[in-house]
């Protein structure tokens, strides 16, 4: 099955400007199949999994967050999860203002301590083509990491797999997905 997909959204959970509802409402209007909800670790609300679970939508909605990891400097890593399986991300290389070689050690200190499986090389939506490089040596997924209605259907991923959390994940650690960005 063909599905289209965003791993990094940002709520009123934490610095997003949108509810959990809303931010899958809009998904759901931009034909998206899943997201996920990965509020700041260090902002998250109390009872943010409650207003996670009372989300009504067709979507498949990931529930993670974005660790904030001290990796010489600060640099957010995604964690979601499915029924079984789970997606490390080290997310928004090119936000780190980094040389290419220091964001390669920076993938490799983090890989130390999480299983990563993937890196975002994007920003906000758009690419950072200096990171999309065989050589970054993990997949390579384009996020929008939204946290306004406007940030959100900058970038996706799109790939084949059944419709259930655990494939996709599986998928994405594969790298057996491909990038798409709003013209």
């Amino acid at each position: 099955m063909h599905l289209k997909g965003c791993i990094h959204t940002h709520t009123t959970c934490s610095d997003g400007k949108l509810t959990p509802q809303e931010v899958a409402d809009v998904y759901a209007e931009l034909g998206y199949d899943f997201i996920a909800f990965t509020d700041h670790d260090y902002l998250l609300k109390h009872d943010h999994q409650l207003l996670y679970e009372k989300v009504r939508s067709s979507l498949i909605i990931f529930k993670g967050i974005e660790h904030t990891v001290f990796e010489k400097g600060y640099v957010h890593v995604g964690h979601i999860w499915g029924d079984r399986e789970e997606l490390y991300v080290l997310n928004h290389l090119g936000e780190y203002d980094l040389t290419y070689e220091q964001v390669k050690d920076r993938i490799a200190g983090v890989a130390e301590r999480y299983p990563l499986s993937a890196v975002e090389i994007t920003t906000k939506g758009f690419p950072e083509k200096e990171f999309d490089v065989d050589d970054i040596g993990y997949p390579r997924l384009a996020s929008d990491d939204a946290h306004t209605r406007i940030g959100c259907g900058r970038a996706w991923i799109e790939l084949d797999c059944k419709r259930e959390p655990d494939a996709i994940i599986k998928a994405i650690k594969a790298g057996f997905f491909w990038n798409c960005y709003a013209k």
